[in-house]
C-alpha cells in the first residue's frame, strides 16, 4: 500500500511566498533592470549590454529553481537547488559589475543625486531571498522522512528485481 506524500502547511506557505517573491524580484526587477540596460546598450556600451542579457538570464534561472522546487520529485528538487545557486551566483556577480561601472563613470539620479548604483542594489538584492527560500524548500524536500521511505522503497525492490532467480532457458 503505498502512502500519498503530503505537505506540510508551513511548506505550502513558503511555496506561496516564493512564487510572489520570485514574481516580484528575479522575473520583473532583474529582469526589466536587464532590458533597461539592453534598451539603451546604444548608449552604454555592448558590455553593459551584455550585463542586461544576463541579469534577464539569471531571473529567469531563478524563476526555474523556484517552479522546479514546487515539485516534491528527487530530481526536480537537485535542478532547483542547481538553479537558484547558479542564478544568483550569476545576478549577483552581473549586480556586482554594473554597479561597478556605474560608480566609475559617475552615474546618478537625476532628482535625488544619489548613486545610481543604490538603486541598482535595492532593486536586486532582493533577489536573495527567493533563491534561499527555494534552495530551503528544496532540501527540505529532499531530506524528509518521506522522501528518505521512498528511497528506501524503490532500493528494495530494485535489489529484489536483481537477485530474483533467473528465468530457465531450457525446458527440462
Amino acid at each position: 500500500m503505498e502512502k500519498k506524500r503530503r505537505s506540510s502547511p508551513f511548506i505550502k506557505a513558503a511555496k506561496a511566498v516564493l512564487l510572489c517573491l520570485t514574481a516580484v524580484y528575479p522575473v520583473f526587477m532583474a529582469g526589466m533592470s536587464g532590458a533597461g540596460l539592453i534598451y539603451n546598450g546604444d548608449s552604454y556600451g555592448n558590455e553593459i549590454a551584455a550585463v542586461g542579457a544576463a541579469l534577464i538570464a539569471s531571473g529567469l534561472i531563478m524563476a526555474a529553481g523556484a517552479v522546479l522546487c514546487l515539485f516534491r520529485k528527487n530530481l526536480a528538487n537537485i535542478v532547483s537547488l542547481i538553479c537558484s545557486g547558479v542564478g544568483l551566483a550569476l545576478c549577483l556577480a552581473m549586480l556586482h559589475k554594473l554597479c561597478s561601472h556605474a560608480d566609475a563613470a559617475g552615474w546618478t539620479d537625476k532628482f535625488a543625486m544619489t548613486p545610481i548604483s543604490d538603486m541598482y542594489r535595492a532593486r536586486i538584492l532582493p533577489c536573495i531571498a527567493p533563491a534561499v527560500i527555494a534552495a530551503v524548500i528544496a532540501l527540505i524536500q529532499l531530506f524528509s522522512y518521506e522522501a528518505a521511505e521512498e528511497r528506501r522503497r524503490h532500493r528494495e525492490a530494485r535489489e529484489k528485481r536483481e537477485n530474483a532467480p533467473s528465468p530457465k532457458i531450457l525446458d527440462d
